[in-house]
């Protein structure tokens, strides 16, 4: 311990949670008694949302292993890539009886080509053939739950035809799926404010900064006052693998992370939106749903596309409960 602010840190936490269980102290136990030196500097000013505007899905289709799913892509070969291509040519004419017919018999050719049976969909939808572009998207959520473009789509569908219940559905699983897809954002702003729900695309943005000296060693972090607790558990798990290996999954080490901001909880709740929101959501018991979307997702929108479709939906009726007045 070579920091006087660290040292007024550990005890402070030790304090706060006297009487409950201590999810920051093992942390902070091993943050004091490492080799390397941790100093604390307050943030002077707030560290911008980054943009992740880049960081999309594209889309895929998954096939079932004994682990879980491997994410495959769409990559027509021979008479299907003709077909394909003829297709695509069509569509980009507006002749859109053609491309189905090419679609059509891509798929023939190629029956894993499941984003086909998405554009066949979108053909009806641009000639207002709604009905039929409804039916065509269920099926090509059918083949393939995780195609957000089918369920995006079929969004836009509802929308279009006044059931804005069933676009919320819809437009929400679409954002699980593509969790920072900027176009994809805008769409669900207007059917959010539709059904009464918050348009704000409220981001979790720790206000903590951190970095290794690569001569001495040493972790140099920056955090704003109400960060410090989580800064140094983040610091634990990504310095110390001693603490890494007791902390296990990535949710564990976000609730110990996020349990870093309870001490603040009751003064700054009402001026800290951060401090509402998992105030909201302690109450409701949905951390679990609140670390994977706000939080995992941001950087690794990918992993939406691997899980089960009920854990799909359970993190679409969280994104839906957390925009509600």
């Amino acid at each position: 311990m070579k920091n006087k602010i660290l040292m007024l840190l550990c005890v402070f936490v030790t304090l706060s949670f006297a009487e409950v269980e201590n999810p920051l102290k093992k942390a902070m136990d091993i943050i004091k008694d490492s080799k390397t030196a941790y100093s604390l500097k307050f943030l002077e000013k707030p560290i911008p949302v980054p943009d992740r505007s880049k960081m999309i899905n594209i889309q895929v289709y998954r096939e079932k292993t004994a682990d879980g799913y491997v994410l495959k892509s769409f990559e027509p070969k021979g008479e299907a890539k003709k077909l394909f291509d003829k297709a695509e040519s069509y569509f980009g004419s507006h002749q859109y009886a053609k491309a189905r017919d090419a679609y059509t018999l891509a798929l023939q050719q190629d029956p894993k080509l499941y984003n086909a049976i998405t554009y066949i969909a979108q053909t009806y939808g641009m000639e207002k053939k709604w009905d039929k572009a409804e039916l065509w998207y269920k099926k090509a959520i059918d083949a393939n739950y995780i195609d957000f473009l089918a369920h995006w789509l079929l969004a836009d569908v509802y929308k279009i035809k006044g059931q804005k219940e069933k676009a919320l559905q819809e437009i929400s699983i679409a954002k699980v799926l593509n969790r920072n897809n900027p176009r994809l954002e805008a769409v669900r702003k207007q059917i959010f404010d539709d059904n009464g729900l918050s348009m704000k695309n409220w981001t979790f943005n720790p206000q903590v900064k951190m970095s290794r000296d690569s001569a001495t060693g040493n972790v140099n972090i920056v955090a704003d006052s109400i960060w410090s607790y989580y800064a140094f558990v983040q610091a634990a798990w990504k310095y110390e693998p001693e603490y890494k290996k007791i902390a296990g999954s990535w949710e564990k080490k976000y609730r110990e992370c996020l349990m870093g901001l309870l001490p603040f909880m009751d003064s700054h709740k009402g001026s800290v939106e951060v401090l509402s929101r998992l105030d909201k959501v302690l109450d409701a018991d949905k951390l679990g749903d609140f670390i994977f979307y706000e939080i995992i997702l941001l950087d690794n929108p990918n992993i939406a596309l691997l899980l089960e479709q009920k854990q799909i939906e359970a993190l679409k009726d969280y994104l839906i409960w957390a925009n509600r007045k």
